[in-house]
């Protein structure tokens, strides 16, 4: 597959989906929105385009919460949510804190299993909201945890994964983002870190960096995930994807001053490549679009590699009925310095699941998504803990 510098636009300006009968009841001014929202990468296949559009005019109108929005934890009540977990299984789940964001909030994993003295099981890492407005991904890791801690005494299986793994759940990378999405704008994707010094005499400061954008390891044979051939530093016009990674400060995909520079990217690399939680496996939730992603980003991956996520991620698939695209997710838009291509990068399989149809589907939803979602992070432990358990 030939990755390309530029994202395509179908015919029309549109996905197919957007366009037809089903695309004529909006007006002019709505369908003006819609196609800039598709060539930010905003609206894709498998929407739901009326919640799309709902939940952009709830941030422009400065209504931040939509219907049955307060249903999602907040970073304090998550934090309770952790230590609760860790109150009732103390011998089995720990709190542990990462590190902080840029404003000084903790970032908090709740470790689920212990590590043996030879540093024998493997590690295996499930996170939500790398980006703010993904408010559903901040429920998942914390519904699976509970669900393996609560039926560890009444399902072999589940004692199986909490004994022979260690589960890093995180389910807030970027707390300050997401309290920022909450309470002042929806639609805001990035960190909050006051970015004062870009590296560029060109380009001024701004709020933020798209985590999923800045990850690099100071490995110099990796710096091309970060920064491909081609794309020049502190200039817009050759931005890879097309701006789907920008160093423009002000872009939603803004990479950051440099790679690895945003402290939530460091927390997790120094959880992810610390080879004292031997860490075999990492999925990162996103939304939206019902997808499978594995890397790379920006380039493609080995023959050998690419069966393995086919094989994963095909039984992942079958948890959820077979209902997602398995792809790699440079065919959602190619991007650098993304997550799960550092991973690969350092021998960790790294898989990323867009889920739902939205951003922030109404709270009511939380329960039935994360029952959903939830067997697809039992099969990810499960072939990490039977491909890397040491006989």
């Amino acid at each position: 597959m030939k990755i390309q510098n530029q994202p395509t636009v179908k015919s029309g300006g549109l996905p197919s989906p957007l366009r037809g009968p089903s695309f004529s009841q909006y007006s002019q001014a709505d369908q003006a929105i819609l196609k800039d929202l598709y060539d930010q990468g905003d609206l894709r296949e498998n929407a739901d385009v009326g919640r799309v559009l709902q939940e952009y005019k709830n941030s422009l109108s400065g209504a931040p919460r939509v219907e049955g929005a307060t249903g999602y934890h907040t970073y304090e009540e998550m934090n309770a949510a952790l230590r609760e977990l860790a109150e009732r299984f103390p011998d089995k789940a720990e709190v542990v804190s990462l590190g902080q964001s840029g404003e000084g909030r903790e970032i908090y994993a709740l470790r689920v299993g212990n590590q043996d003295e030879t540093n024998s099981k493997p590690g295996i890492v499930i996170t939500g909201c790398h980006h703010a407005r993904e408010w559903m991904t901040v429920e998942v890791p914390l519904h699976t945890a509970t669900n393996m801690l609560e039926n560890y005494d009444s399902d072999p299986a589940s004692q199986e994964r909490v004994d022979k793994t260690v589960t890093w759940f995180v389910p807030m990378v970027n707390p300050d983002g997401y309290e920022f999405s909450r309470t002042k704008n929806s639609w805001w994707r990035k960190t909050r870190r006051p970015i004062q010094e870009t590296g560029c005499p060109n380009l001024k400061g701004n709020y933020g960096v798209d985590p999923n954008r800045n990850y690099w390891d100071g490995k110099p044979e990796n710096f091309e995930l970060y920064r491909p051939a081609g794309d020049t530093p502190c200039s817009t016009a050759d931005d890879f994807g097309g701006g789907k990674t920008s160093d423009n400060p002000k872009a939603d995909t803004y990479r950051g001053p440099s790679g690895g520079s945003e402290p939530e990217v460091q927390a997790l690399l120094n959880l992810e490549l610390n080879p004292a939680n031997n860490i075999k496996g990492v999925i990162d939730y996103h939304s939206y679009g019902d997808m499978i992603l594995y890397p790379y980003g920006s380039k493609e991956l080995p023959s050998d590699r690419l069966e393995i996520y086919r094989d994963i991620g095909g039984k992942i698939n079958q948890a959820l009925g077979n209902k997602f695209d398995l792809m790699p997710s440079s065919d959602l838009y190619p991007t650098s310095g993304g997550s799960n291509d550092l991973h690969e990068a350092n021998g960790i399989l790294g898989l990323t699941l867009e889920i739902g149809r939205s951003f922030q589907p109404p709270a009511w939803e939380i329960p039935k998504q994360t029952a959903y979602i939830t067997p697809a992070n039992l099969v990810f432990i499960d072939e990490i803990k039977s491909r890397f358990t040491q006989a």
